[in-house]
Formats: C-alpha cells, structure tokens, sequence
C-alpha cells in the first residue's frame, strides 16, 4: 500500500520532535558537565600542543632520507 503525503510529512514532523525534543537536551546536558575538547585553560601547563598517538622518540631522518653529514654523489649518468 502506498504511502500518502500526510503520513511521510507526519514521519518527519516525529523524527523532527525525537532529534529537538530529546537529542538536542540530552547533548546539552553532557556538555554541560563533561567538555570533550578540553578547551578549558590551565594556567599551570606550559603547551596545549600534544604529540599524536604512537609517536615514540625519531631516531634518524626516516627513510629514503639522506643521513646528516654524507651527501650524495651525482654522477650525471642515469642507472
């Protein structure tokens, strides 16, 4: 059975009510108590900046680098 008009725009006006009526309050409330940003200032940190997840210690230049200290040669002809 095909579905009329007034039963689509009655299902948009309950999604509409859902999302304004619970949703938005309930993500008001946690934001409230709980800032997911951390944007709070602390005058006792000296950075905000935080290094990316699994970051150890960098040893060396990384790959495909040329080591500090040893140039490479070029010798005009191509390999």
């Amino acid at each position: 059975m095909p579905r009329s008009r007034w039963t689509e725009r009655l299902g948009q006006l309950g999604l509409a009510a859902l999302y304004f009526g619970v949703l938005t309050p309930l993500g008001r409330c946690v934001r409230a108590v709980r800032d997911p940003l951390r944007r709070s200032w602390d005058a006792d940190r000296a950075g905000y900046l935080e290094p990316p997840a699994g970051a150890g210690p960098r040893r060396g230049p990384g790959p495909g680098l040329p080591r500090p200290g040893r140039a490479r040669r070029f010798s005009g002809r191509r390999a």
